[in-house]
């Protein structure tokens, strides 16, 4: 399976391309692709500088093709897009996360699914409801400290006096 080689940018020499990979060498996926562009610009073809380090052809071309366009910037990931979009807002998840730390109940995650279904009209998973209040808005547990109708108002300082 012979494939054509194609050309790499001159984007970068070869003593530039071993600097970054100096630079480089713990920045796993970087590497990867310096090597594959290093391999190409000395006369490897794609498909065989690809086997090498064991990737497919089409992705070997790919990298190629990011490097060829954008320079160095084209070799680094471009997962920032990645996953279903949330169905709760910006604005709805702050409206959730006031209510969540409101000081009018204390909220458990069915009591937050239960809000949200009510709230919004939206169903969630419990696991995403976690990922939501624990991840996204960055709460955590607490648990709720009891406190008893005989305590006296300043208790703290009579604490710190008695301390001291």
């Amino acid at each position: 399976m012979k494939t054509e080689n194609k050309k790499v940018a001159d984007h970068l020499s070869i003593n530039e391309m071993n600097s970054l990979l100096k630079e480089h060498r713990h920045s796993y996926d970087i590497y990867r692709r310096l090597l594959l562009i290093r391999m190409v610009y000395k006369g490897e073809t794609i498909y065989k500088a690809s086997d090498n380090l064991n990737i497919s052809r089409k992705t070997g071309e790919r990298w190629i093709k990011d490097y060829n366009k954008y320079g160095l910037e084209g070799l680094t990931s471009k997962y920032s897009n990645c996953g279903r979009k949330s169905f709760l807002t910006k604005e709805q998840k702050q409206v959730l996360n006031d209510k969540i730390t409101g000081k009018e109940e204390n909220y458990d995650l069915k009591k937050v699914k239960k809000l949200i279904k009510d709230e919004f009209d939206i169903e969630y998973s419990d696991k995403q409801v976690w990922v939501i209040t624990r991840k996204k808005l960055n709460l955590n547990y607490g648990k709720p400290m009891l406190q008893y109708n005989t305590r006296p108002e300043n208790a703290e300082e009579k604490l710190k006096k008695k301390l001291n």
